[in-house]
């Protein structure tokens, strides 16, 4: 018989179970299954129609995605504004009738005379078809347009935010292809007719004949020919735009569709110090007023960071700007090649590049202009824009390789400013392509 004593007793070894973290990948959440949602989002709001700004279906467009961003938000605001539509279609046909009008002062003798037009039409070109201001928009019925405003608050109180911008107006059509050639010849005979009335001014002081009519000698007669001749091809000025609108899928249903789905990311995704606003705005094509709007009722603070979607269409020509508003507002050049330096780290072709006079303008200029960082990712590069502003905007154009790449950017960005992921250190060398894109006629 064996006693064993209590304290003696050898303890029986019990096996550890020690609980591991199982760490399970959300596929839903993957880049490639957040651009395929966007692809779905696009595909929806596209059966919607054109949505020229202002109009009864671009304010159907808006509610739909404002009930979108309410699956991933419990503060989704729906923004009324007043648009003015018409603006951007009168100063062209202006500028027509102007320049023929100064030519026939020309040829009366009255050069002081015709100042008074030529300076109306630079007047009109700088104020109307560069800064895109609505001139007339005192004397023009406004039109009722919505902007659309998602947030996800961040963990801590005192967070910096991220306002992530894109717009679901689509764009009226231009009559002909090359338009550019109706905004440039203009933009020439002014300044060659304003050079001749400097001479004429000159001349007839010289020959006390300022104050008087009289028709022109040989030599400045053959001038004022040729002045009318540009005058006269001018004129294609007055048809500049169509009645047709366009079914803006990649300008820019694209950029929304992408801001859904990453505002379905974020809800899942909360941040600890990043606060997220995702912003969609309504006549971005009538220059860019859902913004200059929204901006100016709504204040951020120094540090919000601006990042605007503009045309998506194919992953090898997405540009990331330095500058809008045809090249003359300059955007955060820090912010632009930090997003093109991840970019490169992260695989894709991204360039920074500026706009050119006539080139167009994005939601970004109304944030620049705001003292805010921001900048805009566009696809809109040379030749993937021939899709934008054309009957071809469809949603087949759309490649999901470029809702993908900006997804997947926006994501990895906006993580390493709440410390989730480093950022990808890559030399900001060779980022800088030199070339010059083109986006809206604002």
């Amino acid at each position: 018989m064996r006693i064993r004593l209590p304290f003696f007793r050898k303890k029986e070894k019990k096996e550890k179970t020690e609980e591991k973290p199982v760490y399970v990948f959300d596929d839903s959440l993957s880049a490639n299954s957040l651009a395929n949602r966007a692809y779905c989002h696009i595909e929806e709001l596209s059966q919607i129609g054109p949505r020229k700004a202002g109009s009864v279906s671009s304010r159907m467009a808006a509610n739909n995605i404002a009930a979108k961003l309410e699956e991933h938000s419990g503060d989704v605001s729906v923004m009324p504004l007043s648009i003015d539509s018409s603006s951007m279609l009168i100063w062209p046909k202006v500028v027509a009738l102007l320049i023929p009008l100064s030519v026939v002062f020309l040829f009366v003798g009255l050069p002081y005379v015709a100042l008074i037009p030529e300076i109306m039409a630079f007047a009109l070109i700088y104020l109307a078809g560069i800064e895109g201001k609505a001139v007339f928009s005192r004397f023009i019925k406004k039109s009722d347009g919505e902007n659309v405003r998602a947030r996800i608050e961040a963990e801590t109180e005192e967070a910096r935010r991220v306002v992530i911008t894109a717009h679901h107006d689509s764009a009226v059509l231009y009559r002909r292809k090359e338009h550019a050639l109706d905004l440039y010849i203009p933009l020439l005979s002014i300044s060659f007719i304003f050079v001749l009335t400097m001479f004429l001014l000159l001349h007839e002081g010289l020959s006390n004949n300022l104050l008087s009519l009289n028709l022109p000698s040989v030599f400045p007669l053959i001038f004022i020919l040729i002045s009318a001749v540009l005058s006269a091809l001018s004129l294609r000025l007055f048809s500049l735009f169509s009645t047709d609108v366009s079914p803006g899928c990649g300008d820019n249903l694209s950029g929304v569709g992408v801001l859904i789905s990453l505002a379905e990311y974020f809800s899942k995704r909360r941040l600890k110090s990043v606060s997220l606003d995702f912003i969609s705005f309504d006549a971005e094509e009538f220059g860019c007023q859902g913004s200059q709007d929204y901006f100016s009722k709504n204040r951020y603070p120094e540090g919000t960071i601006v990042i605007n979607i503009d045309g998506l269409y194919s992953a090898d020509k997405l540009a990331i700007l330095l500058s809008d508003g045809n090249g003359l507002v300059p955007l955060s050049e820090n912010l632009a090649l930090s997003l093109a330096s991840m970019a490169k780290g992260m695989g894709y072709k991204m360039k920074s590049g500026h706009l050119s006079l006539f080139s167009g303008s994005t939601d970004a200029r109304s944030a620049a202009r705001c003292g805010l960082s921001a900048t805009c990712i566009t696809g809109m590069a040379p030749g993937d824009a021939d899709y934008a502003h054309s009957t071809d905007d469809t949603v087949d154009k759309i490649g999901l390789d470029a809702l993908e790449a900006v997804i997947a950017l926006i994501v990895k960005y906006v993580e390493s400013l709440d410390g989730k992921v480093s950022p990808t250190e890559e030399s900001h060398e060779s980022l800088l392509a030199g070339k010059k894109y083109r986006l809206s006629l604002y």
